[in-house]
């Protein structure tokens, strides 16, 4: 890989959530914004917005299967802008909305933990259920 594009992409891992612009990492590496752009996908087979985007929304997806925290919260914290456009890109790239994927990664858990037999809540114990 181009030395310049590995560099941005080193750039947009520790970064992704902050607004980049892309005149900002061209300036970085010595480039005009129209050319790395085209380097970039060249390179690494997917546009810097996309890459981005892809970044964005795995960290998002992490978030919602692991924190209880409300979903426009972790759109902002994953660096969308406006939920409507998190929303929209999310369930386009999951299949599903936030909430509808959050709740599957919750059913998926209890549906794991259910059949170990130490009655995490299922019925009273008693066996009279």
């Amino acid at each position: 890989m181009d030395t310049r594009v590995r560099l941005v992409v080193q750039f947009l891992e520790e970064c992704w959530s902050s607004n980049v612009r892309v005149t900002e990492l061209a300036n970085r590496v010595g480039l005009g914004a129209s050319r790395l752009e085209h380097l970039f996908k060249q390179e690494a087979r997917i546009s810097i917005r996309d890459f981005i985007r892809e970044r964005r929304l795995a960290a998002a997806a992490q978030l919602l299967a692991s924190s209880v925290e409300r979903v426009s919260v972790i759109s902002f914290r994953v660096g969308f802008q406006h939920v409507a456009n998190f929303n929209h890109a999310f369930k386009k790239r999951f299949g599903v909305s936030p909430r509808q994927y959050r709740a599957q990664r919750a059913d998926s858990v209890l549906a794991a933990h259910s059949g170990n037999g130490n009655g995490n809540g299922h019925g009273n114990g008693n066996g009279h259920e």
